[in-house]
């Protein structure tokens, strides 16, 4: 941003004043005696143009602070966050990345700007803290926080809260936004609700009909498939890139890398499902698998809750960084509100729970595990459910019998 256009005449009379006032008389004997050459003078101007332009940005990030979005790594954060950036005003907004386990420490790491949250779930245990500093953030920045998990005491006044339990973090973007995106968004809102099953809400089934349902689940799959393999940790530039990609009118079938990503971990899900099928335990109510091969933990989840037929499918992995703690993966028939008996099970043993009513993830100690397996299976909501049918109750065909005269 150029601090002002000057007349090079007059850079030049500026530039031989700082010469003077920084070579003192030996300055300007040069210049009377004309010793300093006419390049070495706009050398002068254009360093005194450079440090007034660095100068007036420094003043106008003070008065007009940039913004920065703070969301999830998976489809819907990923949705969400293009949506913000498809606003004029964000175009330029820096994503970092986060989870409920690091909001905290992200929210005291990252420089002090304006802040959009997207989809990031407000850990328990961390709540109080997470609040005091998103209060003291909000008291010098605006803060908007776009999520649809569980929020136990709310926000602090200052903070824009937009909040529903009961539809995606892409929906509660696109919705907020509504009158300042492009007519196409609504694609990109479609394949965050998609990937997070939550496209049956009254406005997803309303924008499904822009489109063929067959096409929207092709790019939905391709997303959801892709992060598999670039979702990750060392990979954030490539996801700020696919963000970028959304920003800009691209969907995944128009992106050769996220394809390739998809098909081969497609090809690894095929490979490894019969033999995760085979690993896993069975008790009255729940299926469990400990530290299976790496894959995703929800698809795990979903694949030991469909096969095993029990009320609820659970994936233990131990953490490399924090040997003392596991993470639990929780799928279930949506029969059951997972956020209503899960969470109190896991405060009980020293742990954090968090999520929706039909996917919950967890976090324990250790040492708890088996006994957080016993409380879950034996919690008395499971008595007031009839039993999962069989896939073989389902298949018998009513067959009318015609009588022929």
């Amino acid at each position: 941003m150029p601090f002002v256009q000057i007349g090079k005449s007059c850079w030049l009379k500026i530039s031989n004043s700082l010469m003077i006032n920084t070579f003192g008389k030996l300055g300007k004997v040069a210049l009377q005696r004309q010793y300093i050459h006419k390049k070495i003078q706009i050398f002068f101007a254009l360093l005194l143009i450079k440090c007034l332009d660095f100068l007036s940005e420094g003043i106008f990030l003070l008065i007009f602070p940039m913004t920065t979005i703070i969301t999830h790594l998976d489809a819907d954060g990923i949705c969400s966050a293009s949506l913000v950036k498809m606003v004029k005003e964000y175009c330029d907004a820096y994503v970092y990345f986060s989870h409920p386990a690091g909001l905290l420490r992200d929210l005291q790491s990252i420089p002090s700007d304006d802040l959009i949250i997207c989809d990031i779930a407000l850990d328990q245990k961390a709540y109080p803290e997470i609040f005091k500093t998103l209060n003291a953030i909000s008291e010098n920045f605006s803060v908007t926080y776009i999520d649809h998990h569980i929020q136990l005491d709310g926000l602090p006044e200052k903070v824009v809260n937009i909040h529903n339990l009961n539809v995606s973090a892409t929906e509660l973007t696109y919705r907020y936004f509504y009158y300042q995106l492009p007519r196409w968004a609504d694609h990109i809102a479609l394949l965050g609700a998609i990937c997070d099953y939550l496209d049956d809400s009254p406005l997803m089934q309303r924008l499904m009909h822009h489109y063929e349902r067959r096409t929207l689940f092709l790019d939905a799959g391709l997303l959801a498939q892709g992060l598999k393999k670039i979702g990750k940790k060392d990979h954030y530039d490539k996801l700020r890139e696919l963000i970028h990609h959304f920003s800009h009118h691209k969907a995944p079938t128009d992106i050769p890398e996220l394809i390739q990503a998809a098909i081969k971990a497609t090809k690894r899900d095929n490979e490894r499902r019969p033999i995760i099928l085979s690993l896993y335990h069975t008790e009255k109510n729940i299926a469990w698998v400990q530290d299976p091969p790496t894959l995703s933990y929800s698809k795990i989840a979903h694949w030991i809750l469909g096969d095993s037929g029990k009320h609820l499918g659970l994936v233990i992995r131990t953490l490399n960084s924090k040997r003392l703690l596991v993470d639990i993966t929780i799928r279930g028939w949506r029969r059951i509100d997972l956020r209503k008996i899960v969470p109190e099970i896991a405060i009980k043993l020293g742990g954090s729970a968090g999520g929706h009513a039909n996917a919950v993830g967890v976090r324990i100690p250790q040492k708890n595990c088996q006994l957080f397996l016993r409380m879950l299976d034996n919690h008395p909501i499971f008595s007031t459910l009839e039993p999962m049918p069989k896939v073989e109750d389902l298949i018998p065909l009513k067959i009318p019998k015609y009588t022929f005269l």
